[in-house]
């Protein structure tokens, strides 16, 4: 097993339909369309030497009322590759034939699903509560479910730009693929989050969204510490005419206690294991996206 979810793939293309608003749309196009969906396909193939495909889809939902928000969110990635050893079969140099063996495995995997309301009380006073569950096996998470319920207020609501902070009580529920003994399966925590969106330019618009959790994990006796997690993603999208635009985007996972893998022991480099050791795995993943986005 990998040790490590990274999918890079900025030197591919990516290809997102858009259907209608996006959750973020401005109040004057919520009252006209209140519901609003957006998928997102992500596509990429290598052959020849070598072989590689990944292959990610998103939905979002959004349903707007007038003092009430409602979004659903889900979709996943995953890539694989493909080994080819190449080996010539015969007596001499001069007389052979070609052989080859293909080993695919997976190198990235990960699903996830979440929903939110939001009811604002008050100008830039909002209530909100959701769920968030994800699997992501690469990263040690079998499964974990997040339930959220709390506050924020948006400082900054104009058309070019729009600030938002959030801070809720959290419950967790988490499965890894190798168990920790140190961390409960379930336990409190807080989530503070910020929302950015700039128009810079009429053509250029940017992004950013910081998670930040911290889960109350420590058991008694237990040198893990506290489970502290950030999800950084931040994108620049460019339009290219009113139904095109490009968008790179860059997310960061960070985790203080990463998730347990199980490693084999081996006596020498090169040499049969001989038994399994169980490490913990990176503490940072990055996944860089190059999207293009249809509007329809």
């Amino acid at each position: 097993m990998h040790h490590r979810a990274r999918v890079f793939s900025g030197a591919a293309l990516t290809a997102a339909l858009t259907l209608g608003a996006g959750g973020a749309t401005q109040a004057q196009e919520a009252a006209k369309k209140p519901l609003s969906m957006t998928t997102e396909l992500t596509g990429v193939w290598t052959g020849g030497n070598s072989q590689s495909s990944t292959f990610g889809l998103g939905l979002t939902l959004g349903y707007t009322l007038p003092k009430t928000v409602f979004k659903v969110e889900a979709g996943g990635v995953r890539s694989s590759a493909t080994k080819t050893t190449r080996y010539a079969v015969g007596p001499d140099t001069s007389n052979y034939t070609i052989g080859e063996t293909k080993v695919t495995e997976k190198t990235a995997e990960a699903y996830y699903a979440r929903g939110r309301g939001d009811y604002t009380f008050a100008e830039g006073l909002y209530a909100f509560a959701g769920a968030d569950w994800l699997r992501n096996t690469f990263a040690g998470i079998d499964s974990r479910t997040l339930i959220a319920l709390g506050g924020g207020n948006a400082w900054v609501n104009t058309d070019e730009l729009s600030f938002k902070t959030d801070v809720a009580v959290t419950y967790t529920f988490q499965q890894d693929v190798v168990s920790n003994p140190f961390l409960k399966s379930s336990f409190p925590g807080v989530r503070l989050q910020y929302d950015l969106e700039w128009q810079i330019v009429s053509s250029t618009q940017f992004s950013s969204v910081l998670v930040g959790d911290y889960a109350f994990s420590k058991e008694t006796g237990s040198a893990a510490g506290a489970d502290i997690r950030a999800d950084f993603t931040n994108a620049f999208t460019v339009a290219i005419t009113s139904k095109l635009a490009l968008k790179p985007s860059l997310q960061l996972v960070w985790r203080n206690a990463p998730a347990l893998t199980e490693i084999d022991l081996v006596p020498a480099a090169g040499q049969p294991a001989t038994g399994t050791v169980v490490v913990p795995l990176k503490k940072t993943d990055s996944f860089f996206k190059l999207a293009l986005v249809v509007k329809i």
